[in-house]
């Protein structure tokens, strides 16, 4: 049974990786094959039909159901305008202080799930407190799911396509927003969640680790704090601060032996209802309860059907092998919802679920505790390849914090916040405040050892796996390593672990450059690599809903590539799209030298960019060709300009530099002007790109940063025009993602979003 369940997997992890719905000739003809496969063979190959049959029902299964998410999705008429919708707010908001985040399931004009943010800013009166089944009439603008595609950055289209969220978008300012009517009086599992998080809000509020705690009750995280995410974050323990499988599974199975040991007590019930059975009916209930208090998000929901399968094979008295009821799990959880397979917590439960049942059946004849090490350290190192190529990062001391917070979570915390909001709802609120106490100390005093933890700095390690070959290869690698001691094959895994960690990313030789010109949106950010030293061109903007792409997005990729210190930061100008993110660069990256031509709003060491300031690396040539000392520019057309060359190519870096400046540089700096790649002036706007300066720089490709759908309207389409009458290839980040260019002999370039292509991402237009 487990290789059908793995098959069906299989044909719906085939469908998740095509770039288009469209099913290709070569796809028809493999399923008429595998058809008339099944057809002929099936009663002398009778497993192997099976086995083709499964593959081609996930296949199927998968492309069904995203051809319907997809379909669901809000029409280009209803986008990028205000428009008024009338629906119901589902699932628990989501308030901070500066704004409110919700769900918005939409009836009219159009029917679909919405994304949306209701922001406090002195045009927008005081966002009302909302709450979840009430039908609002809203003012919004909505747009396209759309998220930054790089390396080592979180993919927000895919988590909306998971999500089946149909648009995303934001409240606008208006009297037209009203409150048409509040929830019906049926209750429901998301208003039951909203009247726990409200009870227990005031008691909460006095704890340190109150928003913990609300989240191991009803699921919501919004109430954490930045600095116990990151805490969590650093020692791989964030798995612990939500409900989680690992939760359910505990209390759950925490009831069942409880009903157990005190059925048995009574011969006459045991007799009528054996205590295995009877717990098993009140494990479930329990597992049932958990979950509903947690809204049955995905991962509930997956832990629920898990330890469903197990009271359930106990409540009929079927006694199958562990790996069976294993296998019914999964197969029920991919047919309830095959997009569980973009989710990182579907791969990491199966994955561990799966380590622990091979672990527990070693070395029977040690201590129990003994065991529970060996365990603990099997997972750490297990769960190696899924969190490098999930998370592009890892903790090296994760197996240590997981060893002390696994049991704090599990067997103190846990248990006595949830009694702690039963002892609430039983208005025994002195008792229900010691309970949360208790938890709440609990945390402190775990707080501190994973602090001590990540302090060090050998701590995190980053990497990037970009190819499914390196995560099969990896994972062999680890299979190996965790053979029984018999076989004797252990040995091979440590140097074929080495080889693939410490196998360098990027092969860039001497006279050779890599110039990455990062998706930031609106906003600029390149990386350029030599080969042994590293640049930082811009650092996007950081907005004021705290959302900041020096986090987002730079960050994880120069963690992916292995970068810790940057030989030089430059920063074109002032402006937020290009100056917001420095702060976290500062924050997480030894930086050796700033340059910027707004030295003042950066810090006293900086030093102004100026024209005749050269360098060379590795071969490479790096000039600033603007600003003059002697002109008397501000504001964009003071950009730094930097102009890179190799022996054969060379790439102009511009800023947000505008006619005027162009003037001044082809007036006074002509001839250093041509280069084969020219970052586009301002994004591409109408005030830049004249055609004396096009003419000048003569470059064979122009790559433009600018945000999807940007109310600028960058890059403007009399622009983009005389960029082709000029035979002038353009690659744009809102169509290509992260663009890759690489000059040594010749000139490569990668376009991200074209390469990963997906079926569920944005299509450029």
């Amino acid at each position: 049974m487990l290789i059908y369940a793995l098959n069906f997997l299989l044909g719906i992890g085939l469908f998740s990786l095509k770039n288009t719905l469209q099913i290709s000739p070569v796809e028809w003809g493999l399923f008429f094959t595998f058809i008339l496969v099944i057809f002929v063979s099936f009663k002398r190959h009778k497993a192997l039909s099976l086995n083709l049959v499964a593959l081609v029902l996930g296949f199927v299964w998968m492309s069904l159901t995203s051809t319907q998410v997809l379909k669901n999705q809000i029409k280009d008429i209803y986008l990028n305008k205000p428009i008024l919708v009338t629906g119901e707010i589902i699932e628990l908001p989501e308030k901070t202080v500066r704004n409110t985040k919700f769900i918005f399931k939409a009836h009219s004009p159009f029917q679909g799930h919405l994304k949306l943010a209701w922001y406090n800013h002195p045009d927008n009166p005081k966002v009302p407190t909302l709450h979840t089944g009430d039908t609002w009439q809203l003012l919004l603008k909505l747009k396209h799911n759309n998220g930054y595609q790089n390396l080592g950055g979180f993919d927000y289209e895919k988590w909306l396509f998971y999500k089946r969220i149909d648009a995303t978008g934001y409240v606008r300012s208006s009297s037209a927003n009203q409150h048409i009517s509040a929830a019906d009086k049926v209750p429901s599992a998301d208003r039951l969640r909203q009247n726990i998080r409200y009870s227990l809000l005031p008691i909460l509020e006095k704890q340190a680790f109150g928003g913990v705690i609300n989240a191991l009750i009803i699921g919501d995280r919004s109430l954490i704090t930045d600095k116990h995410w990151l805490l969590f974050k650093a020692t791989n323990t964030t798995h612990l601060s939500v409900i989680s499988g690992l939760h359910i599974g505990l209390i759950s199975g925490f009831v069942f032996l409880l009903v157990q040991f005190l059925w048995r007590y009574s011969t006459r019930l045991s007799l009528v209802v054996p205590a295995p059975v009877m717990a098993a009916y009140f494990g479930l209930l329990s597992a049932f309860l958990y979950a509903l208090v947690a809204g049955f998000s995905v991962p509930t929901g997956r832990a629920f059907i898990m330890a469903s399968v197990v009271f359930a094979s106990i409540i009929f008295k079927r006694h199958h092998h562990i790996w069976q009821l294993y296998s019914a799990a999964l197969l029920l959880v991919l047919i309830n919802n095959p997009l569980s397979v973009f989710s990182v917590g579907f791969w990491l439960s199966f994955y561990v679920v799966a380590v622990i049942i091979y672990g527990v059946g070693q070395y029977q004849n040690k201590s129990w505790l003994y065991r529970l090490l060996y365990i603990q350290l099997l997972i750490s190192i297990a769960t190696l390849p899924l969190t490098i190529w999930f998370f592009s990062a890892g903790s090296v001391l994760s197996p240590i914090a997981n060893l002390v917070a696994i049991p704090v979570f599990s067997f103190i915390v846990t248990p006595l916040s949830l009694i702690g909001a039963l002892l609430t709802f039983s208005e025994l609120l002195y008792l229900s405040e010691i309970s949360f106490s208790i938890a709440n100390q609990a945390l402190i005093y775990l707080s501190y050892i994973l602090e001590y933890l990540q302090q060090f700095d050998f701590n995190q390690w980053h990497y990037a796996q970009t190819s499914l070959i390196d995560l099969t290869f990896f994972i062999g690698i680890v299979f190996i390593a965790i053979l029984p001691k018999a076989l004797k094959l252990r040995w091979l895994s440590a140097p074929m672990l080495v080889l693939i960690l410490f196998a360098p990313n990027n092969h860039i030789e001497d006279n050779s450059v890599l110039i990455t010109t990062l998706d930031v949106g609106q906003g600029l950010a390149s990386v350029v690599q030599t080969k042994h030293h590293t640049l930082l061109f811009d650092t996007g903007a950081k907005y004021r809903s705290g959302f900041n792409l020096g986090e987002s997005v730079i960050t994880p990729y120069l963690q992916a590539q292995h970068i810790q210190h940057l030989d030089k930061v430059i920063i074109s100008h002032g402006d937020n799209d290009h100056i917001g993110g420095l702060d976290n660069i500062l924050d997480n990256f030894k930086v050796s030298e700033i340059l910027t031509s707004v030295p003042e709003k950066i810090q006293p060491t900086t030093l102004p960019c100026q024209t005749g300031q050269n360098w060379q690396w590795d071969g490479v040539i790096f000039e600033i060709l603007s600003p003059d000392k002697n002109t008397h520019f501000k504001g964009n057309n003071a950009s730094c300009v930097l102009k890179i060359s190799t022996p054969k190519h060379s790439v102009l870096l511009t800023g947000d530099i505008e006619r005027e400046a162009e003037h001044h540089l082809v007036k006074n700096n002509k001839e250093k002007l041509k280069s084969t790649v020219l970052l586009s002036p301002h994004h591409g706007s109408k005030t830049s790109s004249t055609q004396t300066f096009l003419e000048a720089v003569s470059p064979s490709l122009v790559i433009v940063s600018s945000g999807f759908k940007n109310r600028f309207h960058h890059p403007a389409k009399t622009i983009i025009k005389r960029y082709q009458l000029n035979n002038i290839k353009v690659l744009q980040t809102n169509c290509s993602g992260q663009i890759n260019i690489l000059l040594d002999d010749g000139v490569e370039f990668k376009e991200y979003r074209r390469d990963f292509s997906r079926y569920y991402l944005r299509q450029c237009e």
